[in-house]
């Protein structure tokens, strides 16, 4: 399954350039370094996985995969269920704020129509409408959502570009194993066991100084 130029939409979509604010948000990576949970390299990399494993990354690709084989009367249901699943006030506006500005956006460049939804739920229906193969949008989303997180640690710790590109490297097999597991998961599959990095957000919130929304 495609459509014409459907990896050059999805190379558009998941850049840094698309204009969705991703690089404003840290997924709560800037509270985990200032309370020294993340000090460098190896901690960053096992905070990552964590969360791309078993926390947001595996339940963004989930809901990626339902709106993707959802009909448009089922999406905003299914978009609820996204932001519940946002487990705080920064989380919820990060999902949904970005999914806003990629629905606006993808609409108006693709000439397709998206409703307002929380970002998986958009990228989902979207690649639906495209025609573009679901493994490898769950591949390119788990990509980006993760090169975006590096970004934010390189900002942050010491860690030079060409280590940040070294880490992104080893998640790759990560990001495959991901996309094939979970093209295949339903909404009772939905699940996350990092607590520590749902405080961390909670706490994010009232630090005094910081530079990223989450």
């Amino acid at each position: 399954m495609g459509t014409k130029y459907s990896d050059h939409k999805l190379m558009a979509w998941f850049s840094p350039a698309y204009p969705i604010g991703s690089y404003s948000y840290s997924h709560g990576l800037e509270h985990a370094i200032d309370s020294q949970i993340v000090t460098e390299k190896e901690s960053f990399l096992c905070w990552l996985k964590q969360i791309l494993n078993f926390g947001t990354g595996r339940n963004d690709a989930i809901l990626l995969s339902q709106a993707y084989k959802t009909g448009k009367k089922d999406l905003i249901k299914l978009g609820q269920i996204a932001e519940a699943l946002a487990e705080t006030k920064e989380r919820y506006f990060e999902t949904l704020q970005q999914g806003e500005a990629f629905s606006k956006v993808t609409s108006s460049v693709c000439n397709i129509s998206i409703p307002k939804l929380p970002l998986p739920v958009a990228v989902g229906y979207a690649a639906q409408l495209e025609k573009i193969c679901l493994e490898k949008v769950l591949t390119f989303y788990l990509h980006a959502f993760s090169a975006n997180l590096i970004s934010a640690a390189i900002r942050f710790l010491p860690l030079g570009q060409t280590d940040g590109q070294i880490l992104l490297f080893q998640l790759f097999k990560d990001f495959k194993k991901l996309a094939v597991e979970t093209k295949n998961l339903g909404l009772d599959d939905l699940g996350s066991s990092c607590f520590l990095n749902d405080i961390g957000n909670m706490k994010h919130e009232t630090m005094k100084t910081r530079i990223f929304r989450s």
